[in-house]
């Protein structure tokens, strides 16, 4: 197998002045001669579906409900990845295959009798009460504020009289502030009494004969509202009579430290009640890609789902090798780190041995070494996946800058006193001269490779400017080069057509330049939207790109001759990460991000 690595070094072949100068152009250190490339290996016509790690599962539920199918009350549940799945109670285990799309859906109106008179009840900017059979106005109307948000409502009886529990933000005389749940006497419209919190929504369940009240909680970070609120993602079970809390349940998931997650997690707890034989339950689900069953009367749980995969935003992973056997380790948002099998895309492991801090972890993985992990916590740290899994801080005070492979050994390109410096990563000792690499960030575009049998560090930015690594000294520059981009396409490099190209993205299109004669070549057009990543391998023996964009498209090319291959692979819009490995003599493009999954594709090989 062979690895994927951050840091591609690959091999350079020419230096060239600006085009229209005028000056006499220098001698190249490769004759300039026209080279007809013929790969082995025939461009594929196209590729398979995505396989999709630890398989199929829901991501981020944005619903919850129950359902009577036949005999049976069944759970139903909907997620981001745009599927309405069953659940089977109370063990929560899965009923029939997904179902694309599909809506569980609650308005904010109900239908009761009120002075013998069946009303709609229905909440908007106001609460309005509405004779079923006349259409006329019930009851007072009970203004509740202008682009008032409702988040649910529902109707009970409250000391003999039809009442109305109203969860909404207030409107515009309320932003921001707290969404309450506010009681309303629907006879007379006026406020019966009101739930101090913050909440997203309210349900209604019947306990022993007793009416309770249940909110999902949003807590005390987003409005900092004091700690008397209950805390974010909790389910809390009131007595509407007092507006006492009676019983908390944890809720979706239960509360963590509040820079665990990188979003408001529990601002997508849903919340549905039902009746399972004869006893009142609760379902829950949200950001952390769980369903929980709880027990209403003794606020316990009964039932609750286990997810395969990462519940937070995916930011890297890397493939590596243990033991023989092809892995990849990924990275979430919130510090998690999981094993998989490359071949069997299962899950082997979660490495909970972590500091609790770990954050944002990017992988580096370098032949002869175990993935290098580096996170932004408290500073620059590194860390290394061990043969057991666990995780061992190394590289101590090791700066800014690409960890690659220099002649075989890891090496680290730094930055000191403005200027680039390459260093063997083991002695920390000095690998050439400084190199004048100037502007933000400065070797954060910049790639060390080979040019004429020497060793040279090439900065790409607006221009090509190429330096020798021993000397320092600057040997050549492309003018006019890189166009503003996205700022994650960085440009890639690759050996196609006897020489090496530069690769840089502008807008939608990628242009290439052939660092032998300097000249560009035919762009790479199609994509619709700015390009955010640029990939380069190999098919077999053929030279390939893989890009994606905006547009929420990936795209094979052919460097031979800057055509397509095959059509468009969706990936959309919620992608993060995409990298090329090979295995098994198969090249695989494998995508990751904000969906929290990982997907692979055989681009084919041989």
């Amino acid at each position: 197998m062979r690895r994927s690595l951050v840091v591609v070094v690959l091999v350079v072949a020419g230096v060239v002045p600006r085009a229209s100068s005028g000056a006499v152009a220098p001698r190249w250190p490769y004759a300039e001669s026209l080279c007809v490339e013929r790969p082995r290996t025939a461009a594929p016509a196209g590729f398979g579906e995505a396989r999709t790690f630890g398989g199929d599962e829901h991501t981020n539920i944005t619903g919850v409900g129950f359902e009577r199918r036949g005999d049976q009350t069944v759970a139903v549940s909907t997620g981001q990845d745009g599927t309405l799945r069953a659940w089977a109670l109370p063990g929560l285990t899965p009923v029939g295959t997904p179902q694309r799309g599909g809506k569980i859906v609650r308005e904010a109106e109900d239908t009761r009798t009120l002075n013998g008179r069946m009303v709609r009840v229905v909440a908007s900017d106001e609460l309005k009460v509405v004779d079923v059979a006349t259409g006329r106005q019930a009851a007072p109307v009970v203004y509740l504020g202008e682009d008032n948000g409702v988040r649910a409502m529902v109707l009970f009886t409250l000391g003999g009289r039809l009442t109305a529990a109203v969860n909404d933000n207030g409107g515009d005389e309320n932003e921001p502030g707290p969404d309450r749940v506010t009681l309303w006497d629907l006879a007379s419209g006026r406020k019966a009494g009101r739930i101090d919190g913050d909440f997203s929504t309210v349900r209604k369940a019947t306990i022993n004969g007793r009416t309770v009240l249940l909110t999902v909680n949003l807590g005390t970070d987003r409005y900092d509202l004091g700690t008397a609120y209950p805390p974010r993602g909790t389910i809390s079970l009131w007595d509407p009579a007092t507006r006492k809390e009676i019983a908390r349940l944890p809720g979706n998931p239960p509360p963590v430290p509040a820079d665990q997650y990188t979003r408001l997690v529990y601002d997508q707890v849903h919340l549905a009640v039902g009746d399972l034989d004869g006893r009142p339950v609760a379902l829950s689900g949200g950001g952390d890609n769980a369903l929980r069953l709880w027990d209403l009367t003794t606020a316990t749980q009964l039932a609750a789902t286990t997810p395969i995969g990462h519940i937070d935003e995916i930011v890297s992973f890397t493939v590596a090798e243990r033991d023989g056997r092809g892995i990849l380790v990924s990275g979430s948002a919130d510090g998690t780190l999981m094993v998989w099998d490359l071949t069997t895309l299962q899950r082997l492991e979660v490495l909970h041995d972590r500091p609790l801090t770990l954050k944002y972890p990017l992988f580096t993985d370098i032949p002869g070494m175990e993935p290098l992990i580096t996170t932004w916590d408290s500073g620059l740290r590194y860390w290394e996946l061990d043969p057991g899994g666990k995780l061992e801080p190394v590289l101590a005070g090791l700066g800014v800058g690409p960890i690659l492979s220099f002649h075989g050994r890891p090496a680290h390109l730094g930055e000191e006193s403005g200027r680039g410096r390459l260093r063997d990563l083991a002695t920390r000792t000095p690998i050439g001269a400084p190199i004048p690499i100037t502007g933000e960030q400065p070797v954060t575009r910049a790639i060390v490779t080979r040019l004429a049998d020497q060793d040279v560090v090439i900065d790409v930015r607006n221009r090509i400017r190429i330096w020798d690594l021993y000397t320092g000294r600057r040997l050549g520059t492309i003018p006019d080069v890189r166009s503003p981009g996205h700022r994650e396409a960085r440009p890639a490099v690759a050996q196609a057509r006897c020489t090496t190209l530069v690769l840089s993205a502008a807008g939608p299109i990628v242009r290439i330049w052939d660092l032998r004669t300097g000249r560009e070549l035919p762009p790479l057009t199609g994509h619709t939207g700015t390009i955010s990543h640029i990939r380069t391998g190999l098919i077999g023996d053929r030279p390939i790109a893989v890009t994606t964009s905006e547009d929420g498209t990936a795209r094979a090319w052919n460097l031979t001759d800057t055509t397509p291959i095959g059509p468009p692979l969706t990936v959309g819009r919620r992608y993060g990460i995409i990298e090329l490995t090979h295995l098994n003599g198969r090249t695989l493009l494998i995508r990751a991000g904000r969906d929290e999954r990982i997907r692979m594709w055989d681009l084919g090989g041989r």
